[in-house]
């Protein structure tokens, strides 16, 4: 793959267990109250519904949005999971097939791979692209370049958040298990004239020279955590190319270089 165009990274979100924002994490003090996402900016109905995944990715990309300033009701979201509401649909599966319990309609919904981006997108009547994604281990990478293309094609900004809980054992056998957690960021033209956190670009074959964020092992085996190196790198101000998966990937990386602007 020839490197993407470059963009610009104008906005960021991060959820993490005990780190509800990106703010708290740059901290460093985990608050044990923050061990779920609250889906804040959820209607009441909708974050009644939505599943601790939706709040997750919910709250990242209210924090990308605002930190980019973009408007709710317009801009474009691209969300990624590798396996989505799995864990609700395998509830409903054993529901009907072991129980003999018919299937609500109402949790139906809720089981399907954009239930996320439905309810974020019904909260903020949203009125742009709402695409939903997967690609295992390269979800982050495969999120970006939809992004870009968006971009590209549209000439605004787009929003991209990642996120998985984790894997319903039954489901996942042989890989190591992992923690939830959520990441987003908002790009948008070069050109934009908005000052912007990073320039960024997709590629491959490059090698990795940013340091990933410092988490925990459970962690570091999600299948998003390209993402959460992305957010981390930013927020740091690094140069050079950030690996978008920590391993099990094609090697997709994102090479990034410093903008004038910093992150409060």
């Amino acid at each position: 793959m020839t490197p993407s165009p470059t963009v610009a990274i104008t906005g960021l979100g991060l959820w993490l267990p005990g780190y509800p924002s990106l703010a708290a994490w740059s901290g460093g003090t985990a608050d044990p109250a923050a061990a779920t996402p609250g889906g804040r900016s959820l209607d009441r109905i909708n974050r009644r519904r939505a599943s601790v995944l939706d709040r997750a990715l919910a709250d990242v990309t209210a924090e990308a949005m605002a930190d980019a300033a973009v408007d709710p009701a317009t801009v474009p979201t691209v969300i990624g999971s590798s396996i989505g509401e799995a864990a609700t649909m395998i509830e409903l599966l054993d529901q009907m097939w072991r129980h003999g319990n018919p299937m609500s309609p109402a949790d139906f919904t809720m089981s399907v791979h954009n239930a996320a981006s439905g309810l974020i997108s019904i909260s903020n009547k949203n009125r742009g692209v709402a695409i939903s994604l997967a690609a295992d281990d390269d979800t982050p990478a495969a999120a970006l370049i939809e992004a870009i293309g968006l971009v590209l094609g549209d000439g605004g900004p787009v929003v991209v958040a990642c996120a998985d809980e984790p894997a319903p054992r039954s489901l996942v056998r042989h890989a190591a298990p992992w923690d939830m957690l959520a990441a987003a960021v908002v790009i948008a033209p070069l050109e934009s004239m908005q000052p912007y956190y990073s320039r960024l670009r997709v590629t491959t074959g490059g090698v990795p020279s940013v340091a990933p964020a410092r988490v925990g092992e459970a962690l570091g085996h999600n299948p998003q955590i390209g993402l959460v190196d992305l957010v981390d790198a930013v927020r740091r101000r690094a140069a050079g190319i950030v690996a978008l998966d920590r391993g099990p990937g094609r090697g997709f990386g994102a090479e990034i270089e410093p903008g004038p602007r910093l992150h409060p």
